[in-house]
This record gives structure tokens, sequence and C-alpha cells, in this order.
């Protein structure tokens, strides 16, 4: 909140027309309204916390892992919103931009431009030995619909839509029409790192709950999904600030041209 008000405030509708599609009251009442969600989900979290409290464990344990991922999503919907306005956001400004040449810098791109090589071996590594050592626990069951084959295909799966969204941001069109190449390249890079970061997480994370299952640790199992899925919103939300890092973004492409400025 305190960054887009200080974006609305360094930034005017005046001298940087192109950012704003609407009005500046419309942007304050939006904030407005998210911190009203985040104080509305501190509340509900202080009091499920209280339940979970309060309560027998022996009642609560069969929901609590429940409790745990219902609130991270509610935790996260602010968030889910913001991402959801904003491809609304970018639509809006692609039929508002009046820019008639577009320009593009012809620079090939492939995926150790934005990330090193020993990200992409420790992402591969952590995955085969999540497989081994799920594997290794089911006593190397092979057949259809065990633990391993199970897990395989989930890491896979997840691990395909990751390069999906890797390979869009790479090679596909910008989301933001108006956006600056360095800035783009720079969100490119946080995305793609974010990305492989979480395909290390998920890999540790699934090894673990599988070993604390073999071991019969579930007391902390809930304890362990809280804090992966804390983690989890921890590193996105820090990478995202640091790709949008104000004083590094390149406003001047949010200002009006000579040509506009004469039709103006």
């Amino acid at each position: 909140m305190k960054r887009v008000r200080q974006v609305i405030k360094d930034y005017p509708v005046k001298q940087y027309p192109r950012l704003y599609i609407r009005s500046v009251d419309y942007y304050e009442l939006g904030l407005k309204i998210y911190q009203f969600i985040n104080i509305l989900l501190l509340v509900i979290g202080f009091a499920v916390l209280v339940f979970l409290v309060v309560k027998d464990s022996q009642e609560v344990e069969p929901v609590e892992g429940v409790f745990v991922l219902f609130y991270f999503m509610l935790q996260m919907s602010p968030f889910m919103l913001m991402e959801l306005s904003s491809f609304s956001y970018f639509k809006q400004m692609r039929k508002l931009n009046l820019k008639k040449v577009k320009t593009a810098v012809l620079q090939p791109r492939g995926l150790f431009d934005f990330i090193s090589y020993k990200m992409i071996v420790l992402a591969v590594i952590s995955n085969l030995l999540c497989i081994t050592v799920v594997a290794y626990l089911d006593g190397f069951q092979l057949e259809r619909g065990s633990d391993t084959v199970v897990l395989f295909f989930t890491l896979l799966l997840a691990n395909l839509l990751f390069a999906f969204i890797i390979r869009l941001n790479i090679s596909g069109k910008k989301i933001n029409p108006l956006q600056s190449m360095t800035d783009r390249l720079k969100q490119t890079k946080t995305v793609v790192n974010t990305l492989v970061t979480m395909s290390i997480i998920q890999s540790l994370f699934v090894m673990m709950i599988q070993v604390m299952d073999y071991y019969q640790l579930d007391f902390y199992r809930s304890t362990f999904i809280s804090l992966f899925l804390q983690v989890i919103a921890w590193i996105s939300l820090q990478n995202s600030i640091r790709a949008s890092c104000i004083e590094d973004i390149d406003f001047d492409v949010y200002k009006l041209d000579d040509v506009e400025k004469v039709q103006n």
C-alpha cells in the first residue's frame, strides 16, 4: 500500500497519464478495500488460532490440516485479487495505448540468460532425491497407484507447469504493453528464479511429509505444512517486491510522446 501511494505521489497523472487508466480516487478506494480485507483476515487467523488452542487436540486433529490450508488460501486471496486486477489493468492499458510504432530489441533469450546452471542442477537433484527417498520408503514398489508412481507424475506435472510459465515469460507477449525492455528482462529473471526455487522447495516439502508419515510424526505435520506455506508466501512476496522496486522502474514509458502532446 505504501508503495502504491508513493507511485501516486511521485508520478502524478498529469505527468504520467499512461500509467492511470482510471481516476486516482479509484485506486485510493482499492487500497482501502485491500487494507480492510487484510485486517479481516488477521482477525480470522487469530480466531482460528484460539480455536485450535482451546479445543481438545483429539477433536481438532482430523481437521487441523484443513484449517491450515483454508487459512493460507484466505491469506493469499488479496494477492490473487491483485494479480487478477493487474491483468484487467494491463488489458485496458493495451486498448488505450495510442503508440503506433512499437519497438523491440532483437536479442535472443534463453533460459540461462535468466538463471544460473547451478540452480537448474539443484532443482533436478532435489526432485530426483525426493523420488528416490519416497521410492525407498515405499519399498521400491513401481506398480500403478503406488506412492512412488503418483509422486513422480505429480512432480512431473508441477514442473511442466513451471516450465510452461517460464517459457511464456521468456518468449511470450509481454503483459504490460508499455513496459521497457530492461524492466521486462528483470521481471522475467525474477519469475524464472522464483519458479525454479519453488520446484526445489516443493520436492523437499513432499519428501519431508513422506518421511514424517513413515515415522508417524503426525503431531508435527500441520505445523510443518503451515511453515512451508508461509515460506512459499514469503518467497513470492519478496521476489515480487524485488522485481518491482520503484526506484528501478522506467516510468518514462508512461509519459505522452511528442505526437500525443500535440494531439492533446
